[in-house]
């Protein structure tokens, strides 16, 4: 098993397109090899975050790697990522690209605390990593889900028939794919995992005030070089950097469902001014707020 601590793992902060508890993408093969070949292909490195992701296969080829165990990626399989769990996924160089399906995978992230009001003692649990369903509809209902991928708009009342479809997913893998955390995972890594999600929620409780490093270490009693050495071991980035995106994904969604100055923006999420808002969102996104805006808001 590979030493976790000798490489760069970084958190993901996942941004939900909708209102809706879930994210769901498709990954397609023209992303991964962008000149139809082997010779600049894509793999996604190790990385975690708090939602259980799961993932539908509709090829052969390429790994999942879960908690540095690599899983085949089959066709009509699904690989189920835990929360918290450090994760990548090395990509297909054995198959033609001509061979290789337009869509390469669907991926649905669900929020885990939208998990935890309807899967008892969700903390405790350990969802194995391959899921090998013995019926059809589990993988009738991931095609279904791939069509409203990448923030797709829904019509009147579509998030209704997406929130019983996650529902009904989850039925199939909850009750065949479940184990007790403890026999899977180590104690410290138990241990690292609940001081982090206990930061984590802090942070999104709190991201729109004044809190910093300084402030958040004191509030869960270590030193502030502790608590910074301790963060960035496990989360791959300092916590500025995951302050900081947190603020920008939560200026994205006012953006898009408000219309609200930059500078009423940047106050709510915790910028002391728009300039720090718009600077971290061209350093993040690549481009400022009123662009984003204009490229994804709707028309209020």
């Amino acid at each position: 098993m590979p030493d976790f601590n000798t490489r760069d793992i970084s958190y993901e902060v996942v941004h939900y397109h909708t209102e809706l508890p879930f994210k769901i993408l498709n990954i397609h093969k023209e992303d991964l090899y962008p000149n139809k070949d082997f010779s600049a292909v894509s793999d996604i490195l190790d990385h975690w975050h708090n939602e259980l992701e799961i993932v539908y296969s509709y090829s052969n080829g390429g790994e999942y790697f879960t908690d540095g165990i690599a899983h085949d990626l089959q066709e009509d399989i699904f690989i189920i990522v835990n929360s918290q769990s450090i994760h990548k996924v090395i990509s297909n160089r054995t198959t033609p690209y001509e061979k290789l399906p337009p869509t390469l995978t669907t991926v649905l992230q669900i929020s885990d605390s939208f998990l935890r009001n309807f899967v008892p003692n969700f903390d405790a649990l350990y969802f194995i990593p391959v899921f090998r369903p013995n019926e059809k509809r589990p993988s009738e209902i991931m095609k279904d889900l791939a069509q409203y991928a990448d923030g797709k708009t829904l019509n009147k009342y579509e998030n209704m028939r997406l929130i019983g479809l996650v529902h009904e997913l989850l039925y199939y893998i909850c009750k065949d794919d479940l184990s007790l955390k403890d026999t899977e995972m180590p104690e410290k890594s138990r241990k690292n995992s609940d001081i982090l999600r206990k930061i984590i929620s802090y942070t999104e409780e709190n991201y729109d005030g004044a809190i910093n490093e300084m402030s958040v270490a004191d509030a869960f009693g270590y030193s502030a070089s502790y608590f910074s050495r301790f963060f960035k071991s496990n989360m791959g980035i300092t916590y500025k950097e995951f302050l900081t995106r947190m603020r920008v994904n939560a200026a994205k969604d006012s953006l898009v469902q408000t219309g609200k100055s930059v500078l009423e923006i940047a106050m709510d999420c915790g910028f002391s001014d728009s300039r720090g808002l718009i600077n971290m969102f061209n350093k993040f996104e690549g481009i400022t707020p009123l662009q984003y805006r204009k490229k994804y808001g709707k028309i209020l």
